[in-house]
């Protein structure tokens, strides 16, 4: 995709500022000016350039409710999230996505093995939901299917290694949150409903999950290999 006008200033701010910092006094001087007319002359603030490099990247898979999703889908948002060094956000709408956002370098990847993941334990709640007895109450088929994803979800959770956002990472996308969604709030999830079994349903769907491996990308050669390796 090109680059608009104003982007191709802010990388240009980016470099200039990086000179800034120059060793070169007189080298140093000349790219804070530059900085600074460019700045003026484009309407450009300091907020500008530090949120160029947050960006957001929405999957469209999201096979659940948006207004009150289950608790085992937010629970995967929150490994991606984790894994990645990103927040989420999700799309409402006749068609509910979900947007990754932080460090431009990072959620793409993310949203990536969202897709992969999701439609991973989906299929797998699915499957242990048919392997039911056919003469038990729908509600108690859920309930069971729920307890399997908490279950699939907590096993995944425990290969994840955590990529900590730093506290400006943090500000930046906070601050990117409000001015791009000012009206977004926030969803504790729907709970699992409570049924007979749900235990075992829950430790079939941790003893499933433990097979799944997340490979942590960090480029784009490695995001080839992860659709390989899961």
């Amino acid at each position: 995709m090109p680059m608009t006008d104003k982007e191709k200033v802010l990388e240009k701010l980016k470099k200039l500022l990086a000179l800034s910092k120059s060793d070169n006094p007189h080298e140093a001087s000349l790219a804070l000016q530059r900085v600074q007319k460019l700045m003026q002359a484009y309407g450009i603030t300091r907020d500008d350039i530090a949120l160029s490099d947050i960006d957001e990247s929405i999957s469209n898979y999201w096979a659940a409710g948006s207004v009150n999703p289950p608790r085992y889908m937010l629970g995967l948002l929150g490994i991606i999230q984790a894994a990645f060094g990103v927040e989420s956000i999700i799309h409402s709408g006749h068609k509910p996505s979900v947007g990754f956002y932080g460090n431009k370098d990072r959620v793409e990847l993310a949203s990536y093995t969202w897709d992969v993941l999701a439609r991973q334990l989906i299929t797998a709640r699915k499957k242990h939901i048919g392997q039911q007895n056919k003469r038990i109450k729908s509600t108690t088929k859920t309930s069971r299917g729920d307890k399997f994803a908490e279950g699939w979800v907590l096993a995944v959770r425990s290969e994840v290694q955590l990529f900590a956002m730093t506290r400006e990472e943090r500000e930046l996308a906070r601050l990117w949150l409000e001015q791009k969604y000012p009206d977004s709030g926030t969803t504790t999830g729907r709970e699992a409903g409570k049924s007979r079994d749900a235990d075992l349903s829950r430790h079939i769907g941790y003893r499933e999950g433990e097979n799944v491996r997340l490979h942590q990308p960090v480029s784009g050669h490695e995001q080839r290999k992860l659709g390989s390796g899961l």
